[in-house]
C-alpha cells in the first residue's frame, strides 16, 4: 500500500507497487475465470473477489491462493490460509483454519473444506457454527447441501462460554445428526441428549429449536416450578403456537401433587389498527373439591379512524378467591369499554364500567357495580376578552343491586345511597393570566357548575330529581423570586395567594365518587378538591401557600411546599378527621429530592394547628448499577366516612443487590405497624450468565382482615438462553458455577 501511495504521488511505480499490480491482475484473471463457471450454474452470475498474499496459476484450470486469503461471493465471505480453485469442476479446496460468513448472522469456523457452487455446497470438516453470536454448534463434519440446508454430524450444541478451567458447558445438547433450515430458521436434532453440568438429563429422539434469529416459533417455553400451601408442588409448562404472522396461542397446563388440574389459554392477534388479547383459566383443585373454577378476560386496543380510539378490558373470575389462589391477587376488579377521541382542544369519551370487589368484607350487591359515563371537553382562546375558556359536559349513570341504608352521626353526611342515579353536569370556566408590575403574576377566573340528578329508591333521604348551580369566582397572585449563588445554584421561591368565592347553600345529595378527597401539592390551589362532580366545594375560601425550589449545578434538585386553606364558614362538607375539615384545614408540608445518582425522596404530611402529625406518606427510591431500594411509609387516621374503621400505618420495602457478575439477591416486606404484625415477606435469588437464567423466590402472605388464611409460595424458573426469542444479553466471560 505504501508503494501504491508512492505511485499515486509521483506517477512511477516502484517494485512493491508493481508486485501489487501483478496480484491485482491475477485477481482479475480469477474473476474472469469464475464468472463463466458461475454463469453455467445460474442465469445471473454473481461478482466474486479474491485477495491473498500470494496467488499463482498451477495449470490451465487451477489457481492457488495462499496466505490471508479472503474470497467474496455475493453476501458470502470466506477467510482461509490456502484456497485451490479448479475452473473445470468449479470446486474450491480450502485449508484452514477458515471462517465462512454468509452475511445472515451465521458464522462457520472449520479446519478444512471442499466447496463448490459459490461456497453454497460441499463438505466442511471439524466445524463450529455460530448463530447470531449466541448458539454454537460443534460438529465433526458439516455438509452444505444447498443454500437453504446444512447437515451436521456428531454434534454438541450450547450457548455457554467454554473456559480453560471449565471445559464442560453449563448446558449442552448432544446429537447424532442436525439439520439447519436457513429459510425457516429452524434447527432439527436427531437422537438428542440434553445435559446439565455434563450430566444427562433427558433423551429426545427428535428435537426442534429455533435458531436465535427467530423471535416467534411454535414450541415449549421455559417451565416454571412452584410450591405453595394451596396447591403443593406444581409445574407450569407453556406451549407457544404460532398460528400466523399476526396470531398466536399459548396453552399452559398446570399440574400439582395435591390434585390441581388447570389449563391456561391465551390468544393474541395483531391488526393493522390495534391488538386483541383473549384468555382464561379453567381448573379443578383441592382448595374447593368437586368445584369447577376459572377466570376469563379480554383486552383490546383499536384505532377506528378520524381520531377515535376503542379499548376494552374485561375480566370475570368464578369466585372471589380464584385469582388469589392462582397468583393474581387483586383487591378489586374493574372492567371497562371505552371509546375516546382526543384532539388539540377537545376530548370526547364514552365509557362503560363494571366494578367487583374481591375483599371478603365488601358486599358487591351494595356497590355501584354498573357505571356509564359520557364526557365532552373543549377549550379555546377567547378573542377580545383574552384568557382561555373551557366547557365540560358530562353524563353519568350508576346502578347497584341493593340499596345501602344508614346515617352517620354528623349532620349532612348521609350514607343512604340510591339504587340508581343519573346525573348530567355542565361546567363552564374561564381563566386569564397576566404579568403585573414587579414581576407579580396575576390571574382571575370564573366557574359555573350546573348539575341535574335523577334518583330512585332513596328511602325518602333524597328527592327523585335534584338540580344544583354552583358558581365560583377566583382571583390569584403569584410572586416568583429567583436568586442565583456564586457556585451556580439557583433558588426559586414562589408565594401564592388564591381567593375563591362560592355559594354557601348546600344541596343534600348522595356521595358516590367523592368520599375520599385528597389534599396535596397538586390540588392546593384548586376550585374543587372532590374527585367526583356530584360533590362540589362551596363557600368563601382562601388557598395560601409557598413553594421553594433549589437547582444545584451538580445535577440534583429539591422542592418544598407549605400551604393551608382558610374558610369563612364550616359548611360541613368534609368529615372531621379529614385534613380538609373545619374553617382551617391542616397544614400541608410536601417535599422532594432528586439526585444524579438515582436517589428520589418524597414526603407529604398533614399537621394540625398545634403541629400534631395526622397523616404522612414517605417514599424513597434509589437505583444504581449494583443495587436498588424502594421503601415507603404511610400513616392515616381512622375515618368512618371513608369506610376506614381503624387507623392504618404501614411500612413496605423492596430491594435488590448485585452480589457479583452473575448473582442478584432480592428481599422485601410489608409490615402493618398499626396492628404490629407482618403482612408480607419475600426473599429471592437470581442467577444469569450468557446461557442460563435461574430465578428463585420464597414469599409469605400473612393472614389479615382481607386475607383470613396465610399463604406460603416458592417459585423456581429456569430459562435456557441463546435459543429462539430468548437471547442472551449478558457479557460473555468465564465463571465458576
Amino acid at each position: 500500500m505504501k508503494g501504491l501511495r508512492h505511485h499515486l504521488r509521483h506517477g512511477q511505480p516502484d517494485r512493491g507497487t508493481a508486485a501489487l499490480m501483478r496480484v491485482a491482475g491475477l485477481v482479475l484473471v480469477l474473476v474472469l475465470a469464475l464468472l463463466p463457471a458461475r454463469g453455467t450454474a445460474q442465469s445471473t452470475p454473481e461478482f466474486a473477489t479474491l485477495i491473498a498474499d500470494r496467488m499463482f496459476i498451477d495449470s490451465a484450470t487451477r489457481l492457488i491462493a495462499e496466505g490471508n486469503v479472503e474470497a467474496l461471493f455475493g453476501t458470502t465471505r470466506l477467510q482461509a490460509r490456502r484456497v485451490v480453485y479448479d475452473r473445470a469442476t468449479g470446486a474450491l479446496s480450502i485449508e484452514g483454519p477458515l471462517v465462512l460468513n454468509d452475511g445472515r448472522d451465521v458464522i462457520m469456523l472449520a479446519d478444512a473444506a471442499e466447496l463448490s457452487d459459490g461456497l453454497r455446497r460441499g463438505l466442511i470438516r471439524s466445524a463450529r457454527v455460530v448463530f447470531d453470536e449466541q448458539l454454537q454448534i460443534a460438529a465433526a463434519t458439516v455438509e452444505r447441501l444447498d443454500e437453504r440446508y446444512t447437515e451436521m454430524n456428531a454434534v454438541v450444541a450450547s450457548s455457554c462460554e467454554i473456559c480453560a478451567t471449565r471445559r464442560t458447558p453449563l448446558w449442552e445438547i448432544r446429537a447424532r445428526r442436525v439439520i439447519h433450515d436457513d429459510a425457516a430458521q429452524q434447527v432439527y436434532f436427531e437422537d438428542a441428549q440434553f445435559r446439565l453440568f455434563g450430566l444427562p438429563v433427558v433423551y429426545l429422539p427428535r428435537l426442534r429449536v429455533p435458531d436465535p434469529r427467530l423471535e416467534r416459533a411454535t414450541g415449549f417455553l421455559s417451565p416454571r416450578f412452584t410450591f405453595n400451601t394451596g396447591h403443593g408442588v406444581g409445574l407450569r409448562t407453556p406451549y407457544f403456537i404460532v398460528l400466523s404472522q399476526d396470531r398466536d396461542l399459548t396453552v399452559t397446563p398446570f399440574l400439582s401433587n395435591r390434585g390441581t388440574r388447570a389449563l391456561e389459554l391465551r390468544y393474541r392477534q395483531a391488526f393493522a389498527t390495534g391488538m386483541l388479547d383473549l384468555g382464561g383459566t379453567f381448573a379443578r383443585d383441592s382448595i374447593r373439591p368437586g368445584e369447577s373454577r376459572g377466570m376469563l378476560y379480554a383486552t383490546g386496543d383499536f384505532a377506528l379512524g378520524r381520531g377515535y380510539h376503542l379499548s376494552f378490558h374485561l375480566i370475570q373470575p368464578s369466585d372471589r378467591r380464584f385469582l388469589e389462589d392462582y397468583g393474581r391477587d387483586q383487591p378489586r376488579l374493574t372492567s371497562d369499554i371505552t371509546l375516546e377521541r382526543i384532539t388539540r382542544d377537545t376530548r370526547q369519551r364514552v365509557q362503560l364500567l363494571q366494578f367487583r370487589s374481591l375483599r371478603l368484607s365488601d358486599v358487591n350487591a351494595v356497590l355501584p357495580n354498573q357505571v356509564g359515563q359520557a364526557v365532552i371537553e373543549h377549550r379555546r382562546d377567547v378573542p377580545g376578552l383574552g384568557g382561555v375558556a373551557g366547557l365540560r359536559l358530562e353524563a353519568e349513570f350508576l346502578r347497584r343491586k341493593q340499596v345501602l341504608a344508614g346515617t352517620l352521626a354528623r349532620p349532612g353526611l348521609i350514607a343512604d345511597r340510591p339504587r340508581q342515579m343519573g346525573r348530567v353536569s355542565l361546567d363552564l370556566d374561564w381563566r386569564r393570566d397576566a404579568v403585573l408590575p414587579g414581576g407579580v403574576l396575576g390571574a382571575v377566573g370564573l366557574h359555573l357548575g350546573l348539575d341535574h340528578f335523577r334518583l330512585s329508591d332513596t328511602g325518602g333521604a333524597f328527592g327523585g330529581q335534584v338540580s344544583r348551580a354552583t358558581p365560583n369566582v377566583m382571583a390569584e397572585l403569584r410572586w416568583p423570586l429567583v436568586r442565583s449563588e456564586g457556585n451556580g445554584a439557583r433558588h426559586v421561591i414562589e408565594p401564592v395567594a388564591q381567593v375563591i368565592w362560592g355559594r354557601d347553600r348546600q344541596v343534600g345529595l348522595p356521595v358516590e365518587a367523592g368520599r375520599m378527597p385528597e389534599f396535596d401539592e397538586g390540588n392546593l390551589f384548586s376550585i374543587n378538591r372532590f374527585p367526583g362532580t356530584e360533590s362540589r366545594e362551596a363557600g368563601l375560601r382562601g388557598n395560601l401557600g409557598a413553594t421553594w425550589t433549589r437547582h444545584d449545578p451538580d445535577g440534583w434538585s429539591s422542592t418544598l411546599t407549605l400551604g393551608r386553606i382558610w374558610r369563612q364558614r364550616d359548611l360541613g362538607q368534609f368529615s372531621d378527621v379529614t385534613p380538609l375539615s373545619g374553617t382551617r384545614s391542616n397544614w400541608l408540608l410536601a417535599g422532594s429530592l432528586d439526585t444524579m445518582d438515582g436517589l428520589t425522596l418524597s414526603n407529604r404530611s398533614h399537621f394540625t394547628s398545634d403541629f400534631k402529625l395526622e397523616r404522612t406518606a414517605f417514599e424513597l427510591d434509589w437505583a444504581t448499577d449494583s443495587y436498588s431500594i424502594s421503601t415507603s411509609y404511610m400513616r392515616i387516621l381512622a375515618n368512618p366516612f371513608e369506610a376506614r374503621a381503624a387507623s392504618a400505618s404501614e411500612w413496605s420495602f423492596e430491594g435488590t443487590r448485585q452480589l457479583n457478575d452473575y448473582w442478584t439477591g432480592r428481599i422485601g416486606w410489608r409490615y402493618d405497624i398499626a396492628q404490629n404484625r407482618a403482612a408480607r415477606a419475600l426473599v429471592g435469588l437470581n442467577y444469569q450468565n450468557e446461557c442460563l437464567r435461574v430465578e428463585m423466590g420464597l414469599e409469605r402472605q400473612f393472614a389479615s382482615a382481607t386475607t383470613p388464611t396465610a399463604r406460603t409460595s416458592f417459585g423456581l424458573n429456569l430459562d435456557i438462553l441463546g435459543i429462539g426469542g430468548n437471547p442472551s444479553r449478558t457479557r460473555r466471560m468465564c465463571n465458576e458455577l
